[in-house]
């Protein structure tokens, strides 16, 4: 109710007051006609009466003055003729005139009602408009002329309760004032849909705070309970271990399993449901590798093999860490993963997520033959194995950011055999994919690779498997899938598998049928010649190749009390290809007749200097290919895998041109893995730069021995064949 409509209201109820009050003076006017006569002290006061509407509220008639208030609860009564008594012993008053009377009464009844009005609009609700019967029926029953000082309680006929309303204190009370926080509660309530909202705003305002001061890897990095970790896969849980302050998942799977009819066929990612497992699937232990013969010729594995392992610093989903697989085989044959072997610890110290698959390899990864070309379609045979790398380069970019990876960040990384692969791969159609959200990696790594890769059709190299189908007397694919995989492995023919190689031998200048190579051009995967493609077009994205001084050295010359006299090195140079083809003297003139020069020279014909050759070869004006050399030996030769050792950590540094060396090549690998850079040579054109890793990094402009071999048309016609 506005302050205009409660204004209205007093007035109304002001008036009707006084009508009544004059009606009930009257009244007493005409039953007391004279004085009364004086009453006992100890006679019984007239009772004031107070309505039913009135309440019991301290301060009921408490005003700025309590005059009005007094005056109104004394009884006026006038004097009739013939009483005794003084004047004081009567307590009544003369009737005044009507005049005197109505201001009186206005002042009386403007104290108290301001007075009750503030606090009964602050108690009760705000109704409607009365008419002017209720407010006339209001106003007389309270009527100011029944306030009184009475104390007592008397029965009266109209059932009226008779109570002292201001005490008898005829002090002055100060005004009160209304508390703040009253004030504001008061305010609230009046304005209940503001209030709602402020208090909403208000709420969602420290929600966001506590959320940003928790910090998102509170909510979003998988907890550690009895040092065991899980991370999600598409295909459902899986469970790790901690270790040495970092994580690992082995043995998850990322293809079914190459078995009885899928012998022998490209491999099939876990993508239905029914290919999955139920509840946690426990990567704790590490997986049998797939069927393969090592360089000593021991044959082991299993066919059930596809799985991978990932090492990773923490489970997370903020900042990813960049991403490396790592593919690691000595030859297409065996010595799978080899020296390609991370850690958990690894991983925290690196601060990268690695990932280590197995995928097949010899007959099973890439048995090109007629009978398997007849049953697949669209018709072709062999590069099961290529087919296994890429699939789990797709289960990277499905699930590696689970596990605290960047799938954006993805360098695969082949060593020996591997970058060979690698190197199938870069050239592959799913390797030259160009849309970002198609890629499989970013970066390559190569070390210690092969340059030689099939240039044969595929009806060629079904012809090769000739021999393979003689000695296991089956041609049917059926008969095929029916053998144990260990009968398939004994029918291998043994002039399949690579043996170590010195110097060009003279039988190899006549004619390279000789050779078995395990790479097939099969119309699918490998669609053309794989020197061609990047001599054209160049690797898809940013490749580092590089290998050691000492990379082909043979195994009999790798023993510490290794030991061979001059005389002995100049027979084995003259007795090669060399001494045929009159390059012998030269060639020991330049790397002298010692045991470290014969290895030497072996490592620059069949590894270095081709893949120094190579580098050249598919650098363009928009990417070069940089070419790093490893020259410092951890024993007393620099042999294949030490520049992998280094880079993870296994080399064993003990003097200070070691240790040296193990952080210039380590910096160079993880700036690369990092950030996509490696050192540039000042001055220096990119395609005709060696990144020598000594003690320190050296860039130098050209390898003088390697520009001798191709200027004789020795290398790469005679690189090693993996």
């Amino acid at each position: 109710m506005s302050q205009d409509q409660e204004k209205d209201a007093s007035m109304d109820k002001k008036e009707i007051a006084e009508e009544e009050r004059e009606k009930m003076l009257n009244e007493e006017n005409t039953k007391h006609t004279g004085s009364t006569p004086a009453t006992d002290e100890t006679e019984e006061k007239p009772k004031k009466k107070i309505p039913i509407g009135g309440i019991k509220m301290p301060g009921f008639c408490r005003t700025k003055s309590k005059e009005p208030c007094k005056e109104e609860g004394k009884a006026e009564t006038t004097e009739e003729p013939g009483a005794e008594g003084t004047k004081e012993e009567n307590l009544t008053e003369k009737p005044t005139t009507p005049s005197k009377e109505k201001e009186k009464e206005k002042e009386a009844r403007r104290g108290l009602l301001n007075a009750i009005r503030l606090p009964l609009v602050s108690v009760f609700p705000k109704k409607k408009k009365e008419t002017d019967a209720e407010l006339g029926a209001t106003a007389g029953l309270a009527s100011v002329e029944t306030l009184g000082d009475g104390a007592e309680k008397p029965d009266t006929e109209d059932g009226m309760e008779t109570v002292r309303l201001d005490g008898g204190d005829q002090t002055e009370d100060p005004p009160s004032k209304n508390h703040p926080l009253a004030v504001f509660i008061a305010a609230a309530r009046r304005n209940r849909l503001v209030t709602a909202a402020v208090l909403l705003i208000l709420l969602i305002f420290i929600i966001i705070i506590s959320v940003a001061c928790a910090g998102p890897q509170q909510l979003i990095k998988a907890p550690v309970k009895d040092g065991k970790v899980e991370a999600t896969t598409s295909c459902g849980p899986v469970q790790g271990v901690l270790e040495d302050g970092g994580f690992a998942f082995r043995g998850i799977p990322y293809a079914l399993p190459p078995v009885n009819n899928s012998r022998w066929k490209p491999a099939e990612s876990l993508n239905r449901i029914e290919y999955c497992w139920n509840g946690t699937y426990l990567a704790h232990n590490s997986s049998e590798f797939c069927w393969q013969r090592d360089p000593s010729g021991r044959v082991s594995g299993s066919e059930d093999c596809l799985y991978l392992d990932v090492f990773t610093p923490q489970v997370h989903y903020y900042s990813p860490l960049p991403v490396v697989v790592m593919i690691g085989a000595e030859t297409m044959s065996g010595g799978s993963p080899g020296v390609m072997q991370p850690s958990a610890k690894l991983a925290r110290v690196r601060d990268m997520v690695f990932v280590r698959p197995n995928f097949r390899l010899g007959v099973f990864g890439f048995l090109a033959a007629e009978p398997l070309t007849r049953s697949s379609y669209p018709p072709t045979s062999g590069n099961y194995g290529l087919s296994d790398i890429i699939a789990v380069l797709k289960w990277v970019q499905l699930n590696i950011q689970h596990f605290g990876g960047d799938k954006d960040s993805v360098t695969i990384w082949g060593h020996r055999a591997g970058g060979t692969l690698v190197s199938a791969i870069l050239a592959s159609r799913q390797g030259k994919e160009k849309d970002n959200d198609k890629k499989l990696f970013s970066r390559a790594w190569i070390s210690s690779s092969s340059v030689l890769f099939p240039t044969k059709p595929l009806n060629a190299s079904e012809r090769m498997a000739e021999s393979f189908f003689n000695n296991i007397q089956c041609r049917e694919i059926s008969c095929l899938r029916s053998k144990s995989a260990e009968s398939i492995m004994e029918a291998v023919p043994s002039n399949w598998y690579q043996h170590d190689t010195g110097l060009p031998e003279p039988r190899e200048a006549s004619s390279a049928e000789w050779r078995h190579e395990w790479l097939v051009n099969d119309g699918l995967i490998i669609y053309e010649d794989i020197l061609h493609v990047l001599q054209r077009d160049g690797p898809p994205v940013l490749t580092v190749m590089g290998t050691t001084a000492h990379a082909a050295t043979p195994q009999r010359f790798r023993e510490p009390n290794a030991t061979i006299d001059a005389a002995q090195v100049e027979r084995i140079v003259r007795d090669s290809l060399l001494g045929t083809s009159g390059l012998a003297d030269e060639a020991i003139a330049r790397y002298n007749a010692t045991l470290k020069g014969l290895v030497s020279m072996i490592s620059d014909i069949r590894v270095v200097c081709p893949l120094w050759n190579f580098t050249k070869s598919v650098s363009n004006e928009d990417r070069d290919v940089p070419f790093y050399l490893s020259t410092q030996p951890r024993g007393h030769l620099a042999d294949v895998d030490d520049d992998v050792a280094s880079m993870l950590g296994s080399y064993t540094a003990r003097a200070p041109e070691q240790k040296r060396h193990v952080s210039a090549i380590q910096q160079l690998f993880n700036q690369f893995v990092w950030h996509g850079k490696i050192v540039d040579a000042a001055n220096v054109p990119k395609s005709r730069t060696v990144i020598v890793v000594g003690q320190d990094i050296l860039p130098q402009r050209d390898h003088d021995n390697c520009d001798f071999w191709i200027k004789n048309n020795i290398v790469p016609r005679y690189a090693r064949l993996d």
